[in-house]
């Protein structure tokens, strides 16, 4: 297990800034010209606009503030808590403030989003959005000094520290992490593209050390590039950006936060469309709550084939398929097992992913596997093997447990 290196720069000098009614903190003084986003900024005006994936749409703040607690409840399937004081900050890997489409997420750029969430003593809801990075900056850190953290997930972490001043400390370790082995700044894999250098592939391994602080960069943003201010944390830009986030998300030393960190290409579906009830699709996947888990289907009754190749398996899979998805808390070993019941030929796969995408599968088999995945989203698909131009469908008996 490695920790990421914190290889940015020392702060020149340090300060403190006083909170009404809260300790003091210490701040950095790292000085640059990058100015205040103003989707940081206190609400003053009654709307905001977001780009949803239905359009424009103007939120209040409270709609924004569910928005968001719908976006981290439903991907990770943890409940958030909005007592009065408590903080919780969102992150959306892959998409600018306020809008949820993915964007590329270009390596070495501010281009993600964190929104912090919380509800004053009065029980006010308050927003703020911030430009960031929330993968490792393309830099040369040395052997397995800079990962990723993996998306849909809740991480703990408290009001801390960053090397010499007050932030948000993950409060874990051990926890599984894809290393930037080729030091890129990207996650490579099949899903995401491998960017060059062709040298050691992206890994996932056990890592720790991935704070959320400040990076002191100039302006303008979209120029602005991570380097070596960040292995892996989840860094802000500029330190008005900073100051702001900080002062907002601060409580008391050793207070929780939890981080719900998403892939907004894996953002729940059920956050933008109406799921009357589950059919198996990609849009209302069965949802697996409790385990052992067992469900007997025929493919010949989906309404779905949007998957037709996966990258673990060249076997053509274009005929009808049932998608299922579960969340863990805590790492396990996913047993995964189906039963082609006899009759006219049926052929069904099992393929466990990682993400919302074929691109994105972990393992599969045409009878049961099992694998250790570490906490997270995961989405079992249960497709159809064509042969010869035909279908291969039928019924099936889908057995899941874990270890």
């Amino acid at each position: 297990m490695d920790h990421i290196a914190w290889l940015d720069p020392d702060p020149p000098s340090l300060s403190k800034l006083s909170l009404d009614g809260r300790e003091d903190i210490v701040l950095p003084g790292y000085e640059d010209n990058l100015p205040l986003f103003v989707r940081a900024e206190q609400w003053f005006e009654p709307y905001r606009c977001y780009e949803l994936p239905g359009g424009s749409v103007n939120l209040s703040e409270d709609e924004a503030f569910d928005l968001y607690r719908e976006i981290g409840e439903r991907t990770t399937g943890q409940p958030m808590d909005v007592s009065p004081g408590a903080r919780t900050v969102v992150g959306l890997r892959g998409a600018y403030p306020g809008t949820f489409a993915w964007n590329g997420n270009d390596p070495d750029l501010f281009n993600d989003t964190l929104v912090l969430l919380w509800r004053d003593a009065e029980g006010k809801r308050h927003v703020r959005e911030f430009p960031v990075n929330t993968d490792s900056g393309a830099y040369e850190f040395g052997e397995h000094n800079s990962s990723s953290l993996r998306p849909n997930r809740v991480y703990p972490y408290v009001n801390g520290w960053h090397k010499t001043y007050n932030a948000l400390h993950i409060d874990e370790d051990g926890y599984q992490v894809r290393d930037d082995a080729n030091k890129n700044g990207h996650w490579d894999s099949d899903r995401n593209g491998w960017y060059p250098p062709q040298t050691e592939p992206d890994h996932d391994r056990a890592g720790g050390g991935h704070n959320i602080h400040m990076a002191s960069v100039d302006g303008p943003l979209g120029y602005a590039h991570v380097q070596n201010w960040s292995a892996g944390c989840q860094t802000i830009p500029g330190i008005a950006n900073w100051k702001e986030f900080i002062a907002r998300a601060w409580t008391a030393m050793g207070d929780p936060v939890s981080y719900y960190l998403i892939d907004v290409r894996d953002i729940d579906p059920g956050v933008w469309y109406d799921c009357p009830q589950q059919d198996g699709t990609r849009i209302c996947p069965f949802r697996v709550k409790s385990f052992p888990h067992t469900d007997a289907r025929n493919t010949a009754d989906s309404k779905s084939a949007q998957f037709p190749m996966y990258n673990c398996s060249p076997a053509n899979e274009s005929g009808p398929e049932y998608f299922y998805v579960f969340d863990l808390t805590q790492p396990a070993t996913v047993h995964v097992k189906v039963d082609d019941i006899a009759g006219t030929g049926p052929d069904i796969d099992v393929h466990l992913l990682d993400g919302d995408s074929p691109l994105a599968c972990l393992a599969r088999d045409d009878v049961a596997f099992s694998l250790w995945v570490p906490p997270g989203r995961y989405w079992v698909v249960a497709d159809t093997y064509m042969e010869g131009g035909n279908a291969l469908v039928g019924p099936y008996v889908l057995d899941l447990w874990l270890e």
